[in-house]
């Protein structure tokens, strides 16, 4: 996932479960918690972290939730992922485009920066790929019960 303007960029990547399949409580979400990386570049800067912060189904939820607001049927979407490390919301923006805007935490790092924001637009069908991109991870990052 790339959310880029003209003076920052984020790339945001799952990279795997928090914990191998047998691992963390059967019967509680530890099982299902995705580990993200997150790449923020700034005036030449590049910072890169990792964080425990999304669960699988709000990875799905967020794919579903950005093809509602795709279609029109709702006018915006905002996340409420359980940790607030990770954050997105997207909106129209009434030219046929879609205003977003992302936090990603980067407690991890030696740098000055300890949140990378992005606010950035994106047309429909760049829309289209992060959403696809965001089927395809939850089809990779099924829940484990």
């Amino acid at each position: 996932m790339l959310f880029q303007n003209e003076d920052v960029s984020l790339k945001l990547e799952v990279l795997r479960y928090e914990f191998p399949a047998d691992g963390g409580q059967y019967d509680s979400d530890d099982r299902n918690w995705l580990v993200m990386r997150g790449t923020y570049t700034e005036d030449g800067l590049i910072i890169k972290d990792t964080n425990s912060c999304l669960l699988t189904y709000e990875l799905r939820e967020m794919a579903a939730s950005l093809k509602v607001v795709r279609a029109g049927i709702k006018e915006s979407y905002q996340s409420e992922f359980a940790e607030p490390y990770f954050m997105l919301s997207a909106a129209p923006n009434g030219a046929g485009e879609y205003a977003l805007w992302v936090s990603f935490a980067l407690p991890n790092t030696m740098e000055d920066v300890d949140v990378a924001e992005v606010e950035c637009v994106m047309s429909g069908m760049e829309l289209d790929a992060l959403i696809g991109e965001l089927d395809a991870l939850s089809d990779k990052f099924p829940d484990r019960n």
